[in-house]
């Protein structure tokens, strides 16, 4: 059973009725405005925040950072071992932040929204988080009070661009933005005009950490080997969230791969702290960090 509410299904698909090219404004509507050129967020007419940019929020040429998924294997490691400040909690990995000083929250589906508002609404207010419109604006629908007086950064789809047209990746307007790779794979280059949506937000969370050019990065809880096999780490049998990670995970596989000719690029040591990730098929070498 999907954890998109009925009504919601409604306003998407009357969306998508309307045009692939602008179907993705859905993600605003109702109630949400973002002004990309002053940052400023406003809900139901009136100024919610001011946006942060990933520039503010993540430290440049740091000696770490870490993207932190909620994969299977993290239930029998340590990410407490992570430094304060490093890590960026993907989804139900916020559950961590009693264990973890994190970085940041990332959400990009508003299906988690939907799912596990409880657990973004008792993060405290000194946790950044970075949303997508569609999360932000499924938060707002909940409670506005998660998401003011705290610092919130916008992960903005490149291809669909807020108030634009979608676009596609191959765009030459798109130039300045991205590093393009084979089997049509893209990075982004400049996290803060947008990122490519590539099926994970660890992916997201790993441009964002590429582009601040630290020593090295550590990727763990991310293992994509099974992802419909077992729960996350938080979950149990009884209470689990289907995945769509195993029908894009070619896609997925080549972005990642893309993300790792960067990294040598950069001399960014990456690394996967995940003993049963499918990241160590295309070379990303393992790290016992949180054994």
């Amino acid at each position: 059973m999907s954890d998109r509410p009925f009504a919601r299904k409604l306003i998407k698909l009357a969306a998508r009725l309307s045009g692939p090219a602008t179907a993705h404004r859905q993600d605003l509507w109702p109630g949400l405005a973002i002004d990309r050129t002053t940052g400023i967020v406003r809900w139901r007419g009136n100024v919610l925040l001011t946006l942060t940019p990933f520039s503010g929020i993540v430290p440049q040429n740091a000696d770490s950072l870490a993207v932190v998924g909620s994969g299977p294997s993290l239930s029998g490691q340590r990410p407490e071992l992570l430094p304060d400040g490093t890590a960026i909690l993907l989804n139900g990995a916020a559950t961590l932040a009693d264990r973890v000083a994190p970085l940041a929250i990332a959400v990009e589906d508003e299906r988690f929204v939907f799912r596990h508002f409880a657990m973004i609404a008792a993060l405290p207010p000194s946790i950044p988080l970075f949303l997508s419109p569609a999360a932000m604006r499924a938060i707002a629908e909940r409670g506005v009070d998660v998401l003011r007086n705290r610092p919130v950064a916008l992960i903005e789809n490149l291809a669909k661009p807020l108030g634009g047209r979608k676009r596609a990746l191959t765009d030459a307007s798109l130039d300045p933005y991205l590093l393009r790779g084979a089997d049509g794979a893209a990075l982004s280059i400049a996290p803060d005009h947008g990122v490519v949506i590539a099926g994970t937000v660890a992916l997201s969370a790993l441009q964002i950490c590429l582009n601040a050019d630290p020593r090295q990065i550590i990727i763990a809880g991310v293992d994509l080997t099974n992802a419909n096999a077992a729960p996350r780490f938080y979950e149990d049998n009884s209470d689990r969230a289907p995945s769509g990670i195993v029908t894009g995970l070619d896609r997925i596989m080549a972005v990642f791969a893309l993300a790792k000719l960067r990294a040598a690029s950069q001399k960014i040591e990456l690394v996967c702290a995940s003993p049963i990730s499918a990241l160590r098929d295309i070379g990303i070498p393992y790290k016992a960090v949180l054994d």
